[in-house]
């Protein structure tokens, strides 16, 4: 393997993939994450607040804490829903 590949292998390994409802939303990485426009508007907050955790994760250190569990928690305790 040569050393771009590792290089793009440890890149894709930070990618963080945002699921709502079954449905891939949201991609988290590098600092950044870019969400689908076409979530209603209370779906849009609870998809930024997992977003948020995943960021939160990745500037800890720790991006392989993230679960799908842990991220609905925190965005429901985010908006009151429970």
């Amino acid at each position: 393997m040569s050393y771009r590949n590792r290089r793009t292998i440890t890149v894709m390994r930070q990618v963080q993939q945002i699921i709502h409802h079954g449905q891939l939303v949201a991609l988290v990485v590098a600092g950044q994450a870019a969400i689908r426009t076409c979530l209603s508007d209370h779906d849009f907050q609870l998809v930024q607040a997992k977003c948020l955790y995943a960021l939160e994760l990745a500037d800890a250190g720790r991006p392989d804490a993230y679960t799908d569990t842990d991220a609905d928690a925190y965005a429901n305790a985010a908006f009151g829903d429970h």
